[in-house]
């Protein structure tokens, strides 16, 4: 065995996890004792500093089981990351938003002392649309959208979370986009605008979508008006991306950044990790990572087909988020939530993201990518111009101007998966299922919130148990 690994049981692993729902898993026997010829370092190998990888870890530390986490970025975090916009605060250029029905996330935040607020800003929203601005409060949905919200809902009760691929009508909805689906409904193009807009928002183009993915997405939210509203009930202070930097703190030096891995082989006994610095030996390994961030690495034994057929075909789109920085958050002063829905070349949508105290003001837009200039300068430039246009002149003098473009990451090919048609039927079945030694993790491979912080933490509790229950706990 292991030279590190403590003496613990399956009971004192599940109380390091937390209370937060574990799904069932079956790894299969426990590891064999080690070749007498090799020595393994570790128990366990994590690929992946980001909020599934350090979950696993954090779990797997306080259970007694030696871990090293390599990661490929200079950064712990994944896809959170937060820069200070002054004394205390913070802007968000990654995830942002959590919600209530979100145990997992919230459970985590409170263990590592995060307190967290509501996103909420009472007020108007803001419209500019034909060259005309005005105000009114919050849109409810149509009657109509929301009977297109009840087809999509009942749908997903049709979805098993745990293997949607099975679901009795999996192939006919994954043979078709969301776009196709709406259009065959005879929505009219404003019904259609409502349906649309919140999925462009938290997952991406219709036209591209599988409705089966869809579904999926609502069945693992619990509805449709979870993802649109629910998921963005509240926000962390100080931000996400402390959560991971708080893990990262109790693992000391067994994480290293700058670490891309390059392969893992696996024998009969353990599995070797390798990147350009080091080699390490370990019982078991976890990638948590994107199935299309995972096709980086080579892997001895090839993966099976379906597994590699995933990770090629598997679909992650890139985001921009561009914040603007005020003394203060002026728009509320006029009545307005900082939401705002226009025309405009750049600006789809912008909400209020100021700290917690309001001590500054902050107006994060998710903008329309085709406009966006090339320069940095000129992209801020134009949305100041824009951002004027829709909340008048005290908008002109922003005090700071962030953005973050997730295209630009090296080591990270997407924020979201929309998949297209035809991937979750071929090879969804490889998702969590573990290649020998090899185990998955990341927000995708989650059942519950798929897709969010929290179904990360959650896919990165799912893997610890996995490892634990496969390496033995004698």
């Amino acid at each position: 065995m292991s030279k590190h690994r403590l003496s613990v049981s399956r009971r004192s692993f599940v109380a390091a996890v937390g209370s937060a729902p574990l799904l069932a898993c079956d790894p299969g026997p426990s590891d064999p004792p080690d070749d007498d010829d090799v020595e393994v370092d570790l128990d366990v190998v994590i690929v992946g500093a980001g909020l599934s990888g350090l979950t696993a870890a954090r779990a797997l530390s306080l259970a007694g089981y030696s871990v090293r986490v390599l990661e490929a970025r200079d950064a712990v975090g994944g896809r959170t990351m937060d820069w200070d916009v002054g004394p205390g605060a913070v802007a968000e250029g990654g995830a942002q938003w959590v919600g209530t029905t979100q145990t997992a996330i919230l459970q985590l935040a409170e263990e590592l002392g995060v307190e967290t607020f509501p996103a909420e800003v009472p007020g108007n929203t803001r419209y500019h649309f034909d060259g005309f601005t005005f105000d009114a409060p919050p849109d409810e949905p149509s009657p109509e959208a929301l009977a297109l919200q009840a087809e999509l809902d009942a749908l997903a009760a049709t979805v098993p979370v745990d293997a949607p691929w099975d679901a009795p009508s999996a192939a006919m909805l994954d043979a078709q986009t969301v776009e196709e689906w709406l259009m065959a409904q005879g929505a009219s193009a404003e019904v259609a605008d409502e349906i649309r807009l919140p999925i462009l928002v938290f997952l991406g183009d219709t036209s591209q979508l599988s409705l089966l993915y869809l579904a999926f997405y609502i069945a693992s939210a619990g509805s449709f008006a979870a993802l649109e509203t629910g998921a963005q009930s509240h926000r962390l202070v100080g931000g996400p991306q402390q959560l991971s930097v708080l893990m990262a703190d109790g693992l000391a030096d067994a994480l290293s950044l700058s670490t891309p891995v390059a392969s893992i082989e696996e024998t009969d006994t353990h599995v070797q990790v390798t990147t350009e610095q080091d080699t390490f030996t370990a019982h078991r390994v976890i990638v948590a990572m994107p199935p299309s961030d995972a096709d980086r690495i080579k892997f001895d034994p090839p993966l099976p087909p379906t597994r590699a057929q995933l990770q090629s075909s598997w679909v992650a789109t890139p985001g921009v988020k561009q914040h603007l920085v005020y003394a203060d958050p002026f728009w509320r002063d006029e009545g307005l939530s900082g939401t705002a829905f226009t025309d405009l070349p750049i600006i789809i949508v912008s909400f209020d993201a100021s700290p917690a105290d309001a001590s500054v003001g902050v107006l994060v837009v998710f903008p329309n990518v085709d406009a966006l200039p090339e320069t940095a300068a000129a992209r801020e430039s134009a949305l100041v111009d824009e951002i004027t246009t829709v909340f008048g002149k005290q908008a002109a003098t922003p005090t700071g101007y962030f953005e973050k473009d997730w295209d630009e990451e090296p080591w990270i090919s997407g924020c979201v998966s929309p998949l297209p048609p035809g991937v979750l039927t071929q090879s969804g079945p490889a998702l969590r299922t573990p290649v020998g030694r090899v185990h998955w993790a990341g927000t995708e491979t989650a059942q519950i919130w798929t897709g969010y912080m929290d179904g990360a933490v959650r896919a990165g509790q799912r893997a610890a148990l996995e490892v634990a229950d496969a390496i033995g706990t004698n």
